[in-house]
């Protein structure tokens, strides 16, 4: 924080009236369950972003972020989406949506910081317009709840921007738990915190970074989303009663209409990934590492044979893992960060899976990054006097 309070008095000359950390967040399970208003696993991580705000005496809004050493500005009289304000958009939607609720926004200064910024998509862009919308809120004592902060950064992302953005990923960065994950049901917007295990236990959640290509898996990903997005929208017709993510798999294997056999694989992954990560939860909330490392090892199955969205560096650390003793399951996840794994592990061999990467550098030219994971707690709001 003290870095970021200087950053922004040598950009702006000032002293800034409210700082906002938020921070990142992992979808352990359930990436794709949104299409059928499934669940998702997810956690804070231990990367986050820095928001630091001032007043100004005009009215217009100047931004500034580390990242380049880039800056927009922008007229709060004018709160059109420009192309040219790249991620400036971001924070004129949270303006907008502010106003729009009948909130008075005059001009202020603003400076981004944080090592999240350092990923990539969608968890980035979310981050920038929670923590603008906080840092706004509070210096403008604007009468907004939480879940109205969320709305107005969804709105700002997906109707402003017109970007992807998942309404969870904003509630659990809010509603992040040190120490738990977040279970959440789509369907009904709630969730439920599931303890995970603390840093003495003996089997760790080790994140795996492949650093490949941040462009390699990132077309084929948004691909696979269009598709099932489609895919979702042919089958609520025939299937018009209940719940999506209630239908069996014989029922769908055996309807007639307008899915196609792709659709129908797509939607029998997404289905099951959903069950199971409800089943997951269950698990890891009773402490049953062995089986939850089960459920891991049935994702990553699905992931690269019925989704085919995994990578020739995924399934080489994916099945590494598997070969070695002590491993109880391993399956790519969402961090932000391009061609991440989940290494579900004994402590005590690690040493024994992570030897293997001078192997994986020698083949694939680069070196992985590793550590073990432990979810972080929410964002945070802090006033400077």
């Amino acid at each position: 924080m003290k870095q970021l309070i200087e950053l922004h008095q040598l950009e702006f000359d000032d002293q800034p009236l409210v700082v906002v950390n938020v921070p990142g967040i992992y979808t352990l399970l359930g990436e794709f369950s949104d299409y059928c208003k499934g669940y998702a696993l997810c956690g804070a991580s231990p990367s986050s972003l820095e928001v630091a705000v001032s007043l100004r005496n005009d009215q217009s809004a100047r931004l500034f972020t580390v990242l380049g050493n880039d800056r927009k500005r922008f007229n709060l009289q004018n709160l059109k989406y420009r192309r040219e304000d790249r991620w400036g958009n971001y924070i004129k939607g949270v303006v907008s949506g502010m106003v729009g609720r009948g909130g008075s926004v005059s001009g202020f200064n603003l400076t981004i910081s944080g090592s999240l910024l350092k990923n990539e998509g969608p968890t980035v862009s979310a981050a920038i317009c929670l923590a603008s919308a906080l840092a706004l809120r509070s210096l403008f004592s604007l009468p907004l709840s939480t879940e109205e902060v969320a709305n107005i950064c969804y709105t700002a992302l997906s109707g402003f921007c017109s970007e992807p953005c998942r309404y969870v990923g904003l509630l659990a960065m809010l509603y992040a738990k040190e120490g738990n994950l977040l279970l959440f049901d789509i369907q009904h917007l709630d969730f439920e915190y599931i303890p995970f295990p603390g840093p003495d236990s003996p089997v760790v959640s080790l994140i795996v970074e492949s650093k490949v290509s941040p462009h390699a898996l990132r077309e084929e990903l948004a691909l696979k989303r269009k598709e099932s997005k489609a895919a979702f929208e042919k089958l609520r017709p025939v299937f018009p009663n209940g719940l999506l993510r209630d239908i069996q798999d014989q029922d769908l294997k055996d309807s007639v209409g307008p899915l196609s056999e792709d659709d129908k694989r797509i939607c029998l992954y997404v289905l099951l990934e959903s069950r199971l990560t409800r089943e997951g939860a269950r698990l890891l909330a009773q402490n049953d590492m062995v089986l939850y490392g089960k459920i891991l090892n049935k994702v990553q199955a699905g992931l690269r044979d019925s989704f085919e969205v995994t990578c020739p560096e995924i399934d080489w650390l994916s099945k590494r893992a598997t070969e070695t003793a002590g491993n109880l399951g391993a399956t790519m996840i969402n961090t932000g960060s391009s061609g991440t794994i989940m290494v579900l592990i004994a402590r005590d061999s690690i040493a024994s899976y992570t030897s293997r990467m001078e192997e994986y550098e020698h083949i694939f030219g680069f070196r992985p990054r590793w550590f073990p994971y432990q979810p972080q707690g929410p964002a945070r709001v802090i006033s400077i006097e």
